[in-house]
């Protein structure tokens, strides 16, 4: 077999020379890698030596490549001299197989310790990947790590790469708004992020780390909250002033009734005492004297108003207008019901002393009509007609309110002659 002298005139150097360069490559590059990855000194070690003796063999390659090719001695004698230049060049072959094969196993060995093994490339894939914005400074403001979201982020708020984290920190502060000694920011593509700072502890050391979190959707909820809140608080206070005012409404309208009553039975009280003066003859003064009597409790706060007691009120309201000199005719059959007996009772009374004031009569006239749509009372007297339009207070206004609250409807007719018809649902 030919000696390694014999070749080296020949290609077959050159391209052990370059096998030997691409060997002490790839040796560096798992040396560098060892050391990056912290493996044990074992490894790191053979990776060495490995690398060392793949360089040796460079150099004496290049060294023996240049001096017969570039030749400053001669080349005879180089060629008969030193063992390493009679070896078979096969030997040379076979070492950078061997190193070639190391390289391979090393290659194998980093695939399989990566895939098993959290690795810093990883964590820092990892950190990369995250949704959330990380960075990491010193004291001073000086980043040491930022992932891709910090940096997006950065770079669409104040239009530059992260460079100084209190810079960024101090932006954040006069465009945020304060929640919390956090900062919201609201980002042009319509995005909202939480911005919150802290320190964390590495190897004894102690660092700032400023993060962020998207809070879009979140945001987007608790301010329809708001609203709805808002809108909420709006329609509270708008009921509450309502019940108060539908509170003073119903005061006004309880004294409007009261003072009604006092008007209307006061009336027929005095009504009665001026037809027992014009006639005492036919008046019973016991009923006079017991009328005054009761109105004066009444004026007194001792007692409810005359003719409110209990009892058939339309008997009492008869009886009342025939103490003041109006006579009664009914015609039909009286309601039953209770609510429209006190009803057509208070219409007696109201009419009868109108009649007496206003028309100068003496007699009313109740016709009572029964059907399947339900009851129609119809009041006329025998005195003078209206003059006009009759101008519904007081009693009137009372006696109103009453009927429709028990769903019925009432009319009051001034021409040609007075009527007055109530109106009741069967």
């Amino acid at each position: 077999m030919s000696a390694f002298a014999s070749i080296l005139d020949k290609s077959g150097a050159l391209l052990l020379l370059l096998a030997a360069l691409f060997i002490v490559m790839g040796q560096m590059a798992v040396l560098l890698l060892f050391v990056q990855e912290k493996r044990s000194r074992r490894q790191t070690a053979a990776a060495a030596v490995h690398l060392l003796t793949g360089f040796l063999l460079f150099v004496f390659l290049l060294d023996s490549y240049d001096i017969v090719n570039y030749p400053q001695t001669q080349g005879a004698s180089i060629r008969s001299e030193g063992i390493l230049f009679r070896l078979p060049w096969l030997c040379y072959v076979c070492l950078e197989a061997f190193f070639a094969v190391r390289l391979a196993l090393h290659d194998w060995n980093h695939r399989r310790y990566t895939t098993g093994t959290v690795t810093a490339d990883a964590i820092r894939q990892a950190v990369d990947l995250l949704p959330e914005g990380i960075c990491i400074s010193a004291a001073d403001g000086t980043i040491r790590l930022f992932n891709l979201k910090m940096d997006a982020l950065c770079r669409e708020l104040t239009g530059e790469r992260p460079a100084d984290a209190r810079r960024l920190w101090a932006y954040l502060e006069e465009m945020g708004e304060d929640q919390d000694g956090r900062r919201l920011v609201h980002t042009p593509r319509s995005e909202t992020w939480l911005f919150s700072k802290g320190t964390i502890a590495i190897d004894g050391r102690v660092y700032d780390r400023t993060s962020a979190v998207n809070v879009t959707e979140r945001y987007r909820i608790t301010e329809e909250l708001r609203q709805k809140n808002a809108h909420l608080h709006d329609i509270q206070r708008r009921m509450k002033e309502a019940a108060e005012l539908s509170g003073e409404m119903f005061v006004k309208q309880e004294a409007a009734v009261a003072r009604s009553v006092l008007h209307n039975e006061l009336g027929q009280v005095l009504l009665m005492g001026r037809y027992y003066l014009e006639h005492p003859d036919t008046t019973d003064a016991a009923m006079v004297a017991l009328m005054t009597k009761q109105m004066n409790s009444f004026l007194l706060g001792e007692s409810r108003a005359p003719g409110t007691d209990a009892g058939d009120e339309l008997r009492q309201a008869v009886s009342m207008a025939g103490s003041i000199g109006v006579s009664v005719e009914l015609c039909g059959e009286a309601p039953q019901a209770e609510r429209q007996r006190a009803l057509l009772g208070a219409a007696i009374r109201e009419c009868a002393a109108n009649t007496v004031k206003h028309a100068e009569g003496d007699k009313l006239f109740v016709r009572i009509t029964e059907s399947d749509d339900g009851a129609v009372i119809v009041i006329n007297n025998n005195g003078k007609p209206p003059k006009g339009p009759i101008v519904e207070s007081g009693g009137l206004l009372s006696l109103r309110r009453g009927v429709e609250e028990a769903g019925g409807r009432m009319d009051v007719q001034s021409l040609p002659s007075f009527a007055l018809t109530l109106s009741f649902p069967k």
